[in-house]
C-alpha cells in the first residue's frame, strides 16, 4: 500500500472534482456572498503565497479572530496547508483572556473581521510576538497602524501553490479549552488527526455528511473546527453555507430553508431559540438531521423536532480535546421497528456509541471499569486518534493515564445496549447526604416541563446535608410557573422527595458560555452574591 501522508492538502485536493459545488455566507450585514468550490480553492492558495511573500516562517502560528464566513473557511486551508498552524480565536473572550492565549501560543499573525477590530486593539499591546494584522475584507479603516488588507494581499498573488511535503504528525492547528476551571489549555491537532476527524464526519457514524448535501455548521469556526463540518464538507464536495455574525432565530430560518440545508450542527439553545420560529414557516423537507452537542439536549427538543418538523435531532459528545466529535447517538438497525420512546431511551437520548477508532473507558476511583449496566456510574476515559495526548507546555498532565486514556471530567454510564450517557461533569454532581444526584437529569427533566424556555441546576451548601440542589428556571414567554409546580413535575418524573431542589429561582436567562453551554460558573457566583 502507498504510504500517502494525511495531510490536510487530502482534504482541500478534491476541491479539483467540485469546482461547481456552492459556498454561501450570510454576512452580519444581511448580504449574501455566493461563491463556488473552484474559487475557493484559487483564494486559499493565493493565500498560501500571501503568507510565504510576508515572511512568514513555516510552522508559525497564524491567529483568526472572525465570524463563521468564506474568508474563514479559506484560513482553514490556507493555513495549515502552507505549513502553518490555525489558530481559531475565540471571539468571546475577554481581552485578558484574548492576551493569555495569544501569547501562550505565540501567535505570529492574526487574521481579523471588521467587527472585532476593537478588541483587538486592546489586546495587541500586550501581545509582542504579532508582527503582523490582516484585516479581513477590503480596506483597514479603523485597524492599527501597519495593517493589511486581505483582499489587496490576495489580488497581488497567484491562485496556485506547489503542494508542500508535511508531515502528517507536525500540528495543523490549535484550539484552547473553554478555561471553565483555571486559565484555557492549548491543544494542538496535527495534520493526521484532522484528516482522520475528517474521514470520521463523513461516515454514516459520525456527521453523516456527502457530495449531496448542503451543510450548516453553526457551531462557531473558533470553537474545535466547528467540530470538523468544514474539513468533512470540503473533503466530499458538500455545498458549504455560513450564517456569520450573531444567531438571530428569523434569519437563521431564513437561510437555513431558502438554501435547502440537509445537515446542519449547534448547541442545544441554538435549537431551542429556533423551534418557534420554524414553527411558524414551511416545513423543512430538506432538512435530514441535526447534530447537536456541547450538551445533553432535552428530551423534550429530540422529541418537538421529530414531531413537529419531520427532524432527527443526533446528539454527539465530545470536546476540544478530541478533536471535538468522539460519539453520535444514532440508533441501531435493530431498533428500526421499536417504539419511538424505546429507541429515545435507548439510543438518541444517550451520547452515543463511540466512532470507528475511538475507545471510552468508564472507571471506578480504583481505576477499574465499571459495568455497561444502566446504572453504575464512573469517570468517562477515551483515547484514539484524533484524541490529544497532552495539552501545549505540558499543562494538565495529571488528566493523562499510564494507559493512554484521557480523563475527560465527565462522569458517564454504559447501558447494556452498548451506548453510554454523560451524567454530569465531575464538578457538577450534587452529592447530598452520601448519595449523588444529577444536575444534568434534573435539568432535562424541567426542560420538559410545559411552559419552561431553559432550566439549570448547581449545588448549594448545606449544612446539614453538605450539597443541595438549586434549580434556575426561565420560563417561557408569557408563562408563569411556580416552584412548587417545578417540584411536583420532578416528583412525577422519577425524582425522589430527597431529590427534589429546595430552591427554585427565577430568572430572564441562563447564561451562557463562550460556546453557547450553560455557564453553571456564573449561577454558583449568583447564589453567593
Amino acid at each position: 500500500m502507498m504510504d500517502v501522508p494525511l495531510s490536510t492538502w487530502l482534504l482541500f485536493t478534491p476541491t479539483r472534482h467540485h469546482l461547481h459545488s456552492e459556498i454561501v455566507s450570510r454576512l452580519p450585514t444581511g448580504e449574501i456572498h455566493r461563491y463556488h468550490y473552484g474559487d475557493f480553492a484559487f483564494r486559499a492558495q493565493q493565500l498560501m503565497n500571501a503568507l510565504d511573500t510576508l515572511g512568514v516562517e513555516r510552522g508559525a502560528h497564524v491567529a483568526t479572530l472572525a465570524w463563521n464566513d468564506y474568508r474563514h473557511l479559506e484560513a482553514y486551508f490556507g493555513v495549515p496547508c502552507a505549513g502553518r498552524v490555525l489558530h481559531t480565536l475565540n471571539v468571546r473572550l475577554s481581552a485578558d483572556e484574548l492576551a493569555f492565549v495569544m501569547n501562550d501560543a505565540d501567535d505570529r499573525v492574526v487574521l481579523v473581521d471588521r467587527d472585532f477590530l476593537p478588541l483587538l486593539e486592546q489586546v495587541l499591546p500586550e501581545v509582542p510576538g504579532v508582527q503582523h494584522v490582516i484585516v479581513l475584507g477590503e480596506s483597514t479603516d479603523g485597524a492599527p497602524e501597519g495593517a493589511l488588507a486581505y483582499e489587496s494581499l490576495l489580488t497581488a498573488e497567484p491562485g496556485t501553490y506547489p503542494q508542500v511535503p508535511i508531515d502528517e504528525r507536525s500540528p495543523a492547528g490549535i484550539c484552547y479549552t473553554s478555561g471553565t476551571t483555571g486559565r484555557a489549555k492549548g491543544v494542538v491537532y496535527s495534520h493526521r488527526s484532522t484528516f482522520l476527524h475528517a474521514l470520521a464526519g463523513t461516515s454514516k457514524a459520525g456527521l453523516a455528511i456527502g457530495p449531496g448535501d448542503c451543510v450548516l455548521p453553526q457551531v462557531p469556526m473558533f470553537h474545535a473546527n466547528a467540530w470538523g463540518m468544514p474539513y468533512a464538507s470540503v473533503a466530499v464536495g458538500a455545498k458549504l453555507v455560513f450564517f456569520a455574525g450573531a444567531f438571530a432565530p428569523e434569519p437563521f430560518a431564513d437561510l437555513l430553508l431558502g438554501e435547502r440545508v440537509t445537515v446542519t450542527g449547534a448547541v442545544p439553545t441554538v435549537w431551542i431559540g429556533l423551534a418557534d420560529t420554524l414553527a411558524s414557516r414551511p416545513r423543512p423537507e430538506h432538512l435530514d438531521h441535526i447534530v447537536c452537542g456541547g450538551s445533553q439536549p432535552p428530551r423534550a427538543l429530540i422529541e418537538r423536532y421529530q414531531r413537529d418538523f419531520g427532524v432527527d435531532i443526533i446528539q454527539a459528545w465530545g470536546m476540544t480535546e478530541t478533536s471535538p466529535l468522539a460519539s453520535t447517538a444514532w440508533p441501531q438497525e435493530r431498533m428500526r421497528d421499536w417504539d419511538p420512546a424505546q429507541v429515545m431511551t435507548a439510543a438518541r437520548g444517550q451520547a452515543g456509541l463511540p466512532l470507528p477508532g475511538v475507545e471510552i473507558s468508564i472507571r471506578d476511583e480504583s481505576g477499574h471499569e465499571v459495568p455497561f449496566d444502566g446504572e453504575t456510574m464512573g469517570a468517562l476515559h477515551v483515547r484514539g486518534p484524533w484524541v490529544t495526548d497532552g495539552y501545549l507546555h505540558g499543562h494538565g498532565a495529571d488528566s493523562f493515564t499510564e494507559d493512554g486514556f484521557f480523563n475527560t471530567g465527565d462522569v458517564a454510564i454504559g447501558s447494556p445496549d452498548g451506548y453510554f450517557v454523560i451524567a454530569d461533569r465531575t464538578k457538577d454532581l450534587i452529592k447530598s447526604g452520601g448519595e449523588w444526584i444529577s444536575s444534568v437529569d434534573m435539568e432535562a427533566a424541567i426542560m420538559a416541563m410545559p411552559g419552561v424556555q431553559e432550566a439549570a441546576v448547581v449545588a448549594i451548601p448545606d449544612e446539614k446535608w453538605m450539597e443541595r440542589p438549586l434549580a434556575y428556571v426561565v420560563p417561557a414567554a408569557g408563562e408563569t410557573i411556580t416552584a412548587d409546580a417545578v417540584r411536583a413535575h420532578l416528583g412525577s418524573s422519577g425524582f425522589a422527595s430527597w431529590q427534589l431542589p429546595d430552591r427554585v429561582e427565577f430568572i430572564d436567562e441562563i447564561p451562557k458560555t463562550a460556546v453557547g453551554k450553560f455557564d453553571k460558573k456564573v449561577l454558583r457566583a449568583k447564589f453567593q452574591s
